[in-house]
């Protein structure tokens, strides 16, 4: 379905979002603390092979092979989110009953914290049944529906359950996402409340409502589709001119910081403030279900704003994540290495598979050091990777079995090297580098130091050049390897040039031409 091209206002010029950006966002995603507060209700699918029609009337009869349950609406949000590796905690109200504790199941299977969910005696779980068949020479396809009542607006006894939950989450959260699907749990004073809240904490507020966008004011982004914010202005949104007429106005009258307009086949439209408004095109896909979709990008736009990401970036990526979302049947979550195949399908661009997260290298460290190999560690910034930093890695690879590089990132390199450093960015040096066979695995980190990846991978030896003595290399990172008995080794001085003096002879070569 969905893929982003950049279409904007003539004069106005916007990179698409680079493999080095999407990783740092997505990686900046994990370990986010989010509240996510809404409507919650429970998806059942069955699927089965139709066998005949029954003798008692016209009706098909399925023949079941399997069910399987899904959260939905603001559960499907919190799901989606905690794949992209934050840290979720769900409010919202179920029945006291078997939906209800089958929708708690499958959340808490997912990593989302439902310690916050409030119960009640006066409301069933809201549940959708989607049941599918095929015949014996056919494909599966949806057959039937069916639903509960959709729940009116809480009681006042949930609604103050609701508003206790946010008051003891919100000083220990990073961001709370209000979903309102069903208008029931997400009333005007819970969104009111919240707006308060965000006054008096560092938190980010990210909304989407179906029916009630227009009581979405004063929060850092709203996501609503094309027809929802036209409903919220009545306005018919069919075009380009009424897209943007529509984000304008969201903008103004909503105290709106960011506005993301979904648009289906369309792509998305990309709102914030002091800017032209930025379509996002798309390349079509198959498309095989779009129950969930919009919950998705609602996930990854408060996530990517979670990280760092400016409003285009959470759209680019968005855009992504609803397109991997629709291809699959039923209610999925997506997740960073989803959006990363996606990406690297539409532009052939991909990262190399040397190149890992700290969770990743942790795993294969593990795995390593059982084989009883030796672990290697060594870093810094090769810049311009040259004939010296050849032979240091050689040599540096002689030193153990598997040989760990650790890449200064690049907000890094700027504080060590000053301004205009570096030349090149902390992803296309990882890749280069990630192509010499002396390197086994690369990771990229932003901070001064790799103490906290030494403490946490424990490489047996720590490897550092000849110009460090042991009293000058970094004496933290010393105290650390000694203290679970790793070895030191530092290399003798090493031919070759230095990044600076390429750097001044280009300098001096380019002046006199």
């Amino acid at each position: 379905m969905l893929y982003t091209c950049v279409s904007v206002p003539e004069g106005i010029s916007v990179k698409p979002i680079s493999l080095t950006q999407l990783q740092c966002l997505l990686e900046g995603m994990r370990g986010k603390r989010v509240l996510v507060v809404g409507d919650v209700f429970l998806y059942e699918y069955v699927w089965g092979r139709m066998t005949e029609i029954s003798t008692e009337g016209p009706v098909p009869v399925v023949r079941v092979h399997g069910r399987s349950y899904a959260p939905g609406a603001a559960g499907n949000t919190a799901v989606g989110m905690a794949e992209l590796g934050a840290c979720v905690k769900l409010c919202g109200c179920t029945g006291d009953d078997a939906n209800g504790r089958m929708l708690a199941e499958c959340l808490a299977a997912k990593g989302v914290d439902v310690s916050a969910m409030v119960k009640t005696g006066s409301m069933p779980t809201n549940a959708w049944t989607k049941i599918s068949a095929g015949g014996f020479h056919s494909s599966r396809q949806e057959v039937l529906r069916t639903h509960t009542a959709p729940p009116g607006r809480i009681s006042a006894e949930c609604e103050c359950a609701v508003r206790n939950a946010i008051d003891a989450a919100v000083g220990n959260v990073d961001a709370i996402v209000l979903v309102d699907q069903l208008s029931s749990v997400v009333t005007r004073e819970i969104v009111d409340h919240v707006i308060e809240l965000r006054q008096k904490h560092p938190i980010i507020v990210v909304g989407d409502s179906r029916d009630n966008v227009r009581d979405m004011r004063g929060m850092d982004l709203i996501v609503p589709n094309d027809y929802e914010a036209g409903t919220a202005i009545n306005l018919t949104v069919d075009s380009d001119a009424a897209v943007e007429r529509a984000g304008d106005m969201l903008l103004g009258c909503q105290k709106l910081q960011n506005v993301i307009i979904t648009r289906g086949r369309d792509g998305l439209t990309v709102f914030s403030r002091n800017s032209e408004p930025l379509h996002l095109r798309t390349q079509v896909l198959e498309v095989f279900d779009v129950t969930g979709a919009g919950d998705t990008v609602t996930a990854v736009t408060a996530g990517v704003m979670l990280a760092g990401g400016s409003a285009l970036e959470a759209g680019q990526i968005a855009n992504l994540a609803a397109g991997v979302a629709v291809s699959k049947v039923g209610t999925v979550a997506v997740s960073a290495a989803d959006i990363l195949d996606a990406y690297a399908r539409f532009t052939g661009i991909a990262p190399s598979s040397k190149i890992k997260t700290l969770d990743e290298l942790r795993s294969i460290v593990s795995e390593l050091r059982g084989e009883g190999l030796r672990i290697g560690w060594t870093n810094g910034c090769f810049d311009i990777l040259h004939t010296g930093h050849i032979a240091y890695l050689r040599k540096a690879r002689q030193a153990a079995d598997v040989l760990l590089l650790g890449i200064s990132g690049d907000r890094t390199v700027r504080e060590l090297k000053g301004a205009g450093r570096p030349i090149n960015s902390e992803n296309e040096r990882a890749e280069v580098l990630a192509e010499l066979a002396c390197i086994d695995y690369v990771i990229i980190f932003q901070e001064l130091s790799p103490a906290k990846i030494l403490e946490q991978l424990k490489p047996d030896i720590y490897i550092k050049g000849g110009d460090y003595t042991i009293d000058t290399i970094n004496q933290e990172e010393r105290r650390i390897v000694e203290s679970y008995g790793g070895g030191i080794q530092l290399l003798g001085h090493v031919e070759g040039t230095s990044t600076t003096e390429i750097i001044s002879r280009i300098l001096r070569q380019h002046q006199q031409i």
